[in-house]
C-alpha cells in the first residue's frame, strides 16, 4: 500500500470515489455485490484486487503529476476531483477490455457481436455526453447490447483474468455461495458497463460550466467516435492510425481535466482562456496524446531506434521465416511474438499480437498478403512512427516553453510533461511486469 502520505489520501478518495459510483449507478445484483466487497476492506485480497484494476497504478500516476503543484488547503478539492477521474478510468478499462482479440482484420462471429457491443457502449457514450441528453445508461445500452453483454466472460476479457477469476471464487466462499453466483459475477459484465456510462457522464457534469470543461467533454465524444472508426474501418491510412490513436488513449481529456482543476478551480490563471480560445492548449495536448499512443502500441527503446536499426532486426524474423519455411503473414507475426526479446524491444508489439489488440504499427503488417510483405509493412510503419515521434517530442518540449511564458504559471504544463514521461518510463518495462501493465 502507499506510504506516501499523499498517495495513501489519494487511493482513499479513489476507493470512496468507486464505492459511490457503485451504489449510486451499478444495477442491483451478483455482480454489483461482488464489485463493492471487492473493493471494500472486507476483501481479504483488496490491494490484490486494487492492483488488477488498475487503481494502485492510477493513485501513483496521479502522485508523481501533481506532486509540489496543490497547495495543503487545496488538497481536499483536489482528492474530490481526482477520485472521481479515476473511478471513471477503473470502470473505462473494464469497457476497453472489451476490444481484446478484435485486433485481427478477420474476426469471428463472436468477436463480431463484441465489436457489435463496443458499438452499442460508444453510441450510448456519444449520448451521455451531449449536454441536453439524460436518458438512463441502463435504457441506452438495453435491448441487444444487454443481450450481447450476458455472453461477454470478464475474466476472459481481461489482461489478469486469473487474477480476477481468483477472487471472484474468494467473494463465493466469503459469501457461501455456489457455481451459479460465480457465473453471475463472470457474466455480469452489463452492470460494469451501465456504470461507466453514468461515470463519464458524472466526470463531465462535475466541469460543465469552467471554461475547460468544453474541451473535456469533446475529448472524451472524440475517443468514442475513433473508437468505432478504429475497429470497423477497412482502409486507413498511417496518418489517420495516429489521430485516431492519438484520441482513443484518452490522453487529452485527463490532462484537460486535470489541468481544469489545476487553473479553472484551485487557482484560476487569468491568461488560461486566452490558450484555452487559440487552440494552443488544445494543440499541445494532442502532441501529449499522440507521443503516449505510440509509447503505448510501439514501445519507447523500438521508437528511438534508428530506422536502420529497426529493419535489421525485422531482417533476422524474416530469415527465421524463410530457414523454417514460414511464409503466411500470420507466421511472421508469430514468430515476431515469440521471439527472444532480452531488451523488451519488441515488448509492445509482443502483448498486442499475444491479446488480439488494435495497435497501429501492427494494422498494415497483419493486412499483408504473406510473411514478407507483413515485415516490410511494419519496418515502414515503425520508421514513419519514430519520425512522428521525434516530430511531435518537438513540438511538445517547444510547446511547453511557449505556455509557461504565456501562463506565467507552470503547474499546467509541469502535469502535461511529467504525464508523458511517466508512460514513458512505464512502457520501457515488460508488460508482464506490474510497473508495465497498465495504460491509460
Amino acid at each position: 500500500m502507499p506510504t506516501n502520505r499523499r498517495a495513501a489520501q489519494l487511493l482513499d478518495a479513489t476507493c470512496s470515489a468507486l464505492t459511490e459510483t457503485i451504489a449510486r449507478h451499478m444495477p442491483a445484483g451478483p455482480y454489483r455485490d461482488f464489485t463493492a466487497w471487492a473493493y471494500s476492506p472486507a476483501n481479504p485480497r483488496r490491494h490484490e484486487y486494487l492492483q488488477s484494476t488498475g487503481v494502485i497504478q492510477l493513485v501513483t500516476m496521479n502522485t508523481r503529476l501533481l506532486s509540489g503543484l496543490v497547495d495543503e488547503d487545496d488538497w481536499p478539492t483536489m482528492l474530490r476531483f481526482a477520485g472521481q477521474m479515476n473511478a471513471y478510468q477503473v470502470f473505462e478499462v473494464v469497457s476497453d477490455d472489451l476490444g481484446i482479440g478484435l485486433g485481427q482484420p478477420d474476426l469471428d462471429l463472436s468477436r463480431q457481436r463484441r465489436r457489435d457491443l463496443i458499438g452499442a457502449l460508444n453510441r450510448a457514450m456519444l449520448q451521455a455526453l451531449l449536454p441536453d441528453r439524460r436518458t438512463p445508461a441502463v435504457l441506452l445500452l438495453s435491448g441487444p447490447a444487454r443481450e450481447a453483454a450476458r455472453h461477454a466472460s470478464r475474466f476472459e476479457q481481461s489482461l489478469v483474468g486469473g487474477k480476477l477469476a481468483g477472487m471472484a471464487e474468494e467473494y463465493t466462499r466469503h459469501v457461501g455461495g455456489a457455481a451459479p453466483l460465480l457465473l453471475d459475477v463472470e457474466y455480469g459484465l452489463w452492470a460494469a458497463l451501465v456504470t461507466n456510462v453514468e461515470s463519464c457522464r458524472d466526470l463531465v457534469d462535475t466541469v460543465a460550466g469552467l471554461p475547460t470543461g468544453s474541451l473535456v467533454r469533446q475529448g472524451l465524444a472524440d475517443r468514442y467516435g475513433a473508437v468505432e472508426r478504429t475497429l470497423r474501418a477497412e482502409h486507413v491510412s498511417r496518418l489517420e492510425l495516429a489521430t485516431l490513436g492519438g484520441h482513443t488513449i484518452l490522453v487529452v481529456p485527463t490532462l484537460g481535466y486535470l489541468v481544469c482543476v489545476l487553473n479553472d478551480v484551485l487557482a484560476p490563471v487569468p491568461a488560461h482562456r486566452d490558450v484555452l480560445a487559440d487552440g494552443s492548449l488544445s494543440d499541445l495536448l494532442a502532441d501529449a496524446a499522440l507521443l503516449v499512443r505510440l509509447q503505448n502500441d510501439i514501445g519507447t527503446r523500438l521508437l528511438r531506434l534508428p530506422p536502420v536499426q529497426q529493419g535489421a532486426l525485422l531482417n533476422r524474423i524474416a530469415l527465421a521465416c524463410q530457414r523454417s519455411g514460414r511464409e503466411s503473414t500470420e507466421d511472421a507475426i508469430a514468430m515476431l511474438a515469440a521471439g527472444d526479446d532480452p531488451d523488451h524491444t519488441f515488448n509492445r508489439l509482443q502483448k498486442d499480437i499475444l491479446n488480439g489488440e488494435a495497435n497501429v504499427a501492427l494494422w498494415h503488417a497483419r493486412r499483408a498478403p504473406d510473411a514478407t510483405s507483413a515485415l516490410a509493412a511494419l519496418a515502414d510503419s515503425l520508421a514513419y512512427y519514430s519520425g512522428l515521434y521525434a516530430l511531435h517530442s518537438a513540438r511538445l518540449a517547444a510547446g511547453l516553453a511557449a505556455l509557461d511564458a504565456r501562463l506565467k504559471d507552470r503547474r499546467a504544463s509541469a502535469v502535461v510533461e511529467r504525464f508523458v514521461r511517466f508512460h514513458e518510463r512505464m512502457y520501457s518495462h515488460a508488460h508482464t511486469d506490474p510497473l508495465g501493465e497498465y495504460a491509460v
